[in-house]
């Protein structure tokens, strides 16, 4: 017989990569995407390259230590000093897919997320920001960032300097 949930202990893993943080983190991305004059839905592709990019540790670091005003271009450039971390990037797309997809679903049904399926596109919906622990902030504020600079650029110019194959 298993434990209960409330006694079960979370792995780190479980902890860190969950559909409801997934969801938060898509949620807190689009909300600084959207954060224009014009209020664009994000592309639902470029949904698939934030839990990788934000989820794993040195790439995080990476993108909080850039300015936002410095743009993806800059980011690109820093991670590719050491240039496996750029082409790691793909990897974890492929293999982050489902805890996306799970993510979406879960930001869906709890009013956080639509899409559009005939655009293929995603938003955040206008909601007031979730109470979030201390320690998942320097995630979120990755995602805003990401946001911030994926507006600027078509998905096309995104995936190739991040060197991920659509």
């Amino acid at each position: 017989m298993s434990e209960p949930l409330a006694e079960r202990h979370l792995s780190e893993i479980e902890i860190v990569q969950n559909p409801p943080f997934g969801a938060v983190l898509l949620w807190g991305y689009g909300r600084s995407y959207q954060d224009t004059t014009t209020a664009d839905a994000s592309h639902l592709l470029l949904s698939f390259l934030i839990l990788p990019l934000c989820l794993h540790r040195p790439t995080l670091s990476q993108i909080n230590g850039t300015y936002p005003s410095s743009g993806l271009g800059k980011f690109c450039e820093k991670l590719s000093s050491r240039r496996e971390e750029l082409f790691a990037v793909h990897e974890r797309a492929l293999t982050l897919r489902e805890l996306t997809f799970n993510s979406l679903a879960f930001g869906i049904r709890s009013g956080l997320l639509s899409v559009n399926y005939e655009t293929a596109t995603f938003r955040a919906i206008d909601a007031k920001p979730p109470a979030l622990p201390e320690r998942i902030l320097p995630h979120t504020k990755g995602a805003s960032k990401l946001g911030i600079w994926f507006r600027a650029l078509d998905v096309i110019e995104i995936f190739k300097a991040l060197r991920v194959d659509a």
